[in-house]
């Protein structure tokens, strides 16, 4: 299979920053289920003062996420169509290759939804 970086040239900085957001939107999303899911468990650690940080963190986390899309919809609303940016070495950068397929403008899969499969890496 063709790494997605191969071929890839040219990209519209436009459609770039749209796929970025989109990513950074479905990563705020998924951290969002995530903390659903965690909740009796984050608030009995964070009734922990040595553990508390760390329960607030994934909430900052997903606020963070979502203050960065809104930044990323904010900047794609302002660049011209036109504006053009040759994509392979950034790309190339990219170890996840359907990452990198979405972030090329090819396939968008969506997530694995199915909560009754477990996988560890």
């Amino acid at each position: 299979m063709e790494h997605p970086a191969e071929g890839a040239s040219q990209g519209s900085l436009l459609r770039v920053l749209g796929a970025v957001g989109d990513e950074i939107r479905d990563l705020g999303q998924m951290l969002d289920q995530l903390q659903s899911a965690l909740s009796p468990i984050l608030l009995h650690v964070a009734q922990d003062p040595a553990q508390h940080r760390n329960a607030q963190a994934l909430d900052l986390l997903t606020q963070r996420l979502h203050a960065l899309a809104s930044f990323i919809q904010a900047l794609e609303a302002q660049v011209p169509p036109s504006w053009r940016l040759d994509l392979a070495a950034p790309l190339g950068q990219v170890t996840l290759s359907d990452l990198a397929l979405r972030l090329n403008g090819q396939a968008r899969s969506e997530p694995e939804q199915d909560a009754g499969l477990f996988e560890l890496f």
